[in-house]
């Protein structure tokens, strides 16, 4: 994926190339998904409805999955992208020097920008990315966080209101059925096949954070081409030693 980066700081992010709209199991997200599809391959110039978006939910619903998917989508329809994960930035000295520029992106995804909202210098610097955005006329910004903006103790006012312009959508979280789904989804898209009975088994087994679950889906995707075996009950707790 060509992710192109400011000429002043060289930055190599590497997102995964498993995590695409495709391999998302919505559930009841629609609209979310929908929005984000939306901003990623639109061409005409954004309104300011359409200029800020803010993407919540807690941990494990799927937010830099859908970032993820939102930059490929971009960067599939020739549009200049960048993402950030800011909960690897957050001790930075000098914010400013990082967020030069970024308004000249097409699309750029800040991803757990609630990490930095408690730092006088990072909201500082936001809030001038942020109105140099409001004024490319073609730049769209998407953030992401675990709660909504007014939610998130920001510790500048002015940066606080200029966030909530933002359209938001608050993700729903999977319940234990969609989990099961969600695996089988990313597991087809790796062509393998993944038995309910299986998927039920990795949840109950290995817990219900889908992160790690995915994590153990990789381990069997890897030993399952090794040993040309089928995902099994038994072939999971022999691989995984459970």
């Amino acid at each position: 994926m060509n992710i192109k980066t400011p000429q002043q700081l060289p930055l190599q992010v590497q997102l995964p190339d498993d995590e695409l709209f495709s391999t998302y199991y919505v559930a009841d997200n629609q609209q979310a998904v929908h929005w984000l599809h939306q901003q990623a391959t639109a061409l005409e110039q954004p309104t300011l409805a359409d200029r800020y978006s803010w993407l919540s939910g807690p941990a494990g619903s799927g937010k830099s999955h859908l970032l993820h998917a939102t930059v490929a989508a971009a960067n599939n329809v020739g549009k200049q992208v960048m993402y950030l994960p800011m909960s690897e930035l957050l001790e930075m000295e000098h914010p400013g020097a990082l967020l030069e520029g970024l308004e000249q992106f097409d699309l750029l995804c800040l991803d757990d920008i609630d990490q930095v909202l408690d730092s006088e210098s990072w909201c500082f610097q936001l809030f001038a990315l942020i109105n140099r955005v409001t004024d490319s006329q073609h730049c769209r910004l998407l953030m992401s966080a675990s709660q909504a903006a007014i939610q998130c103790g920001v510790r500048l006012p002015d940066l606080e209101s200029r966030l909530q312009w933002a359209t938001a959508y608050q993700l729903v979280p999977l319940d234990d059925t969609a989990k099961a789904k969600a695996l089988s989804l990313r597991a087809s898209w790796r062509g393998l096949q993944l038995p309910n009975d299986v998927s039920q088994f990795m949840l109950h087994r290995l817990g219900r954070d889908m992160q790690q679950l995915l994590a153990y889906l990789n381990e069997l995707d890897t030993a399952s081409m090794a040993q040309q075996r089928r995902l099994t009950i038994p072939f999971v707790k022999q691989t995984l030693k459970i």
